[in-house]
């Protein structure tokens, strides 16, 4: 008698589920995905050897500051971080400084030779900072007609010349998800001219353009493209002026901000590494655009391991200093280094987490 009865349950069972999964895929979705075929994670080892140096990390002004995402440091080396709570701050010793609100949630960050302070505000645009007196004006929010959605980093170089990235014309605040899954690529990088006010689009069509550096001798760009996991670089003089070549393909993670250390080399943050049913999906349009129209709760959660990578002059990694557990450094939007020391940046944690240089 229970074999018939756990059979027809069992076929129950199977007929609702298959339902449900033929009512989830029909959805509306709010991507149409493009499929993208990731190459297998690299292995965890060479310059990707696993370990848990970031774990040795402290955290200073918990309680007092949450998600600070960038973090640059002024002409008198005092530090500034751009908090999720839209306040601009600086460090004075035990003390938080208020500076200046922005006109939204503060992402990349850069002083200009004049002490100017640029910030890139997603669903804004270009802000300009006056740190005297805390006046904030945005001087870019549409390029090429388009409105800027996302402008996410920023750097300046000795000219006053401002480079930012846009990472997305589609996407804006808190659509990151949906940007990855979609790999319709729409992210540029753009120069900025104070003195004219002229834009220049330097790059497009990039998935997720993100963090950016100039290299020692301003005649290039090192760029992060998040949604192919890689570095490109964009040359801006001489005879590479105008080139866009991949210098780092296949990363273990979702790379987010660089900067430029004393030696020469770059940092970058991780703010993720890979997340393993991302890549499954991605070859395949129909799941990804299942994915992207369940509720937030139901999404797959980014991965809890702290990843930088300390890359040479030409932007191939030397090093990580990982926190596999994730229990110090979950996350690292930014990586940067002062007198033997590094900051980490993140996007909503609490303080600000620094450890000596391993």
């Amino acid at each position: 008698m229970l074999r018939p009865r756990f059979l027809l349950l069992l076929r129950a069972l199977i007929v609702f589920g298959a339902a449900l999964v033929a009512t989830w895929l029909a959805l509306p979705s709010p991507i149409g995905s493009l499929a993208f075929i990731p190459s297998p994670p690299p292995a965890l080892d060479g310059p990707y050897a696993y370990n848990a140096l970031l774990a040795t990390a402290t955290t200073s002004w918990g309680g007092q500051v949450r998600g600070a995402e960038d973090i640059v440091f002024d002409a008198q080396g005092r530090a500034h971080a751009g908090l999720a709570d839209g306040r601009i701050v600086r460090f004075e010793g035990d003390r938080v400084v208020d500076v200046a609100r922005a006109p939204g949630r503060p992402l990349g960050l850069a002083f200009a030779p004049d002490g100017a302070l640029f910030s890139c505000v997603p669903g804004r645009g270009l802000v300009r900072i006056d740190p005297a007196t805390g006046s904030a004006a945005v001087v870019v929010d549409v390029v090429e007609g388009d409105p800027l959605r996302h402008a996410n980093a920023v750097t300046v170089a000795s000219d006053g010349s401002v480079y930012f990235t846009d990472s997305s014309a589609v996407w804006g605040p808190g659509q990151f998800l949906e940007d990855i899954l979609d790999q319709r690529p729409s992210g540029r990088v753009l120069r900025y001219d104070p003195r004219t006010g002229a834009v220049l689009v330097l790059a497009r069509d990039l998935s997720f353009a993100n963090g950016l550096v100039l290299s020692p001798d301003e005649s290039s760009l090192l760029v992060a493209e998040t949604g192919r996991y890689r570095l490109w670089r964009l040359g801006l003089s001489g005879d590479r002026k105008n080139l866009k070549e991949v210098v780092v393909e296949n990363l273990p993670g979702f790379p987010d901000n660089l900067s430029r250390s004393p030696r020469g080399t770059y940092w970058l943050g991780l703010s993720s590494t890979r997340k393993r049913l991302i890549d499954l999906t991605h070859p395949y349009p129909l799941w990804k655009d299942a994915i992207a129209s369940l509720p937030s709760w139901l999404r797959p959660a980014p991965v809890r391991w702290g990843f930088v990578l300390e890359l040479d002059d030409n932007g191939r990694p030397l090093r990580s200093l990982q926190d596999p557990d994730g229990a110090v450094v979950a996350s690292v939007t930014t990586v940067r280094e002062r007198d033997a020391t590094l900051w980490l940046g993140n996007h909503d944690g609490d303080g600000v987490l620094r450890l000596s240089i391993p």
